[in-house]
């Protein structure tokens, strides 16, 4: 997909005009799923995912061996982060640009990255296969960050990957007026793209 709102480069920042677009290109094996929401005076009640669903469609079976839960205040950017698993992530509360990178050698998107916003106005959850980078950009004033992992975790087997990589060049939705994001002391040090994945 286009992104809807114009990007230029900055520095070492990417700056979107539209806080709600999607920057995007499909990454193989990527996966987006909206089941249906029920709203009632009450509130509203929507499945999240069946993971037939996905098993359908990656010919694997996903099981959940780890759940993690962040929240995260405005401008933070966590990531990117390389795992050896597979995680389906959701944004119960708030809203996020989230963006996946393509790691692996063997893929014809190696090189290449997805982004969707999620969250309040975009319910969908989102599969990231093994080997892809993942990280967000919390949008609004707070956000919860769910993700299940088929794996549990362990040091030493994530890799980072700088968050401005001007390989990657993420069109990362942060206006002028945003600065640059609020970054882990880990996150700040994540080398170039190429220097792991050459």
């Amino acid at each position: 997909m286009e992104a809807a709102g114009a990007v230029e480069e900055v520095g070492k920042l990417m700056y979107n005009d539209n806080k709600m677009s999607n920057l995007s290109q499909d990454l193989q094996g990527v996966e987006e799923f909206n089941l249906e929401t029920f709203s009632d005076d009450r509130g509203f009640f929507r499945e999240v995912i069946r993971t037939a669903n996905l098993e359908e469609k990656s010919g694997k079976p996903f099981i959940t061996k780890q759940v993690n839960h962040s929240r995260s205040t405005k401008n933070t950017l966590r990531g990117i982060h390389v795992a050896p698993w597979n995680k389906i992530i959701y944004v119960p509360h708030g809203t996020v640009q989230s963006a996946i990178v393509d790691c692996r050698k063997d893929s014809p998107t190696f090189g290449k990255y997805q982004s969707v916003i999620l969250g309040e106005e975009n319910r969908s959850c989102v599969f990231v296969p093994a080997g892809c980078g993942n990280s967000f950009l919390v949008l609004s004033e707070d956000a919860d960050y769910v993700y299940l992992a088929d794996e549990t975790w362990a040091p030493n087997m994530e890799k980072g990957v700088a968050w401005n990589d001007q390989t990657l060049a993420i069109g990362w939705n942060l206006s002028e007026a945003d600065g640059e994001p609020v970054l882990s002391e880990k996150d700040k040090n994540n080398p170039a793209f190429l220097t792991v994945f050459a």
